[in-house]
């Protein structure tokens, strides 16, 4: 049933590509002036390129002093023993937003950003499904509890695309009454903080999201990698920045609920660790112009919010002698 209503979905949003694809009226369509914009940082995504987690963090937040701030907790690596807690790693990333006034949000849940997307404890992987709840719950009360009342916490994203069929997920699918009842025990916890829910910008339809977030979050894919064992290729969604922007408001017209531009690809997708790319075959991929292009579509949607995805590729780049996708972010993200 869950695999069923995935398919619906990913079918009902390619519908919505050609309702959604075309210019509107400029009458009809609010013009922002307030660009907000900020980063994605994952620890796990930084060990994979070789860099140290914590330093690479706050050097980041030294060069970019964003305005914003999408951070990962991951299970497996604050539970790695059963009953067994240690937050030293997201402490430290709080901690540093909290240092420089940086309004952040905090992603909990079993399916966070990031490849295996589902990052659930090794010892609980053969779980059945109730015991699985049972636990995750005991943590999110835990991780709740302990950062509700930092300051610079500006929202919760609970799960990542929790409704969307992709990574080695296929059997931690989240049900909707799951999600309700993981919702309901955060907003229990603490009511001061709105939920976010997110939604894959092309592949869904954002209704779900919409019904139980308190805001959307949604990402901006403009290439995706397919690998096959005959052939690999990176195609290209044929969609503008209309889409994005006449979708978006539509459903907060109808809602009154805002959208975030949450996931802006800016690095390139392959099905390996970029660590294990040639950097030549990467800028074949994404090079510098297809990054600043990126950032310019994604201005072009007209919403406010926008956090760029791949800063820690962005970094890695930067020690290795290819400082210009850092130092662009640096010199001219506030000029947007």
């Amino acid at each position: 049933m869950k695999l069923y209503l995935s398919l619906m979905s990913g079918f009902l949003a390619i519908l919505m590509w050609f309702v959604f694809n075309v210019p509107m009226p400029l009458n009809l369509i609010s013009q922002s002036s307030d660009f907000s914009f900020g980063i994605v940082y994952s620890t796990k995504q930084a060990e994979s390129l070789g860099l140290d987690p914590l330093i690479t963090y706050e050097n980041i937040l030294n060069e970019l002093q964003p305005e914003r701030l999408r951070i990962i907790a991951y299970w497996d690596r604050i539970e790695k023993q059963n009953g067994i807690y240690d937050f030293d790693e997201i402490d430290f990333l709080m901690n540093k937003a909290q240092e420089k006034n940086i309004k952040t949000t905090l992603i909990i849940g079993k399916k966070v950003p990031r490849w295996p997307e589902c990052h659930i404890p090794y010892w609980l992987i053969k779980a059945d499904s109730k015991n699985l709840e049972k636990e995750l719950n005991e943590y999110l009360a835990l991780v709740v509890s302990r950062y509700k009342n930092y300051p610079n916490l500006e929202f919760w994203q609970i799960e990542n695309e929790p409704f969307y069929n992709f990574g080695n997920c296929s059997n931690n699918l989240l049900s909707v009454k799951e999600l309700q009842n993981e919702i309901k025990l955060v907003k229990n916890l603490d009511s001061n903080h709105p939920i976010i829910i997110t939604s894959s910008g092309e592949m869904e339809t954002w209704l779900r999201s919409f019904i139980y977030g308190d805001k959307v979050g949604i990402s901006l894919y403009r290439r995706f990698y397919l690998s096959t064992p005959v052939f690999e290729t990176s195609l290209i969604y044929p969609l503008n920045p209309y889409f994005y922007q006449n979708k978006a408001k539509f459903f907060e017209n109808i809602f009154k609920k805002e959208v975030l531009l949450t996931e802006v690809q800016l690095e390139p997708w392959f099905d390996k660790s970029l660590k294990d790319v040639p950097i030549e075959k990467q800028f074949k991929e994404f090079d510098f112009e297809k990054f600043k292009e990126s950032i310019v579509f994604a201005k072009k949607t007209n919403i406010d919010k926008i956090y760029l995805w791949g800063v820690e590729w962005w970094y890695y780049l930067y020690l290795n002698g290819y400082p210009e996708f850092l130092n662009y972010v640096k010199e001219n993200i506030t000029n947007y």
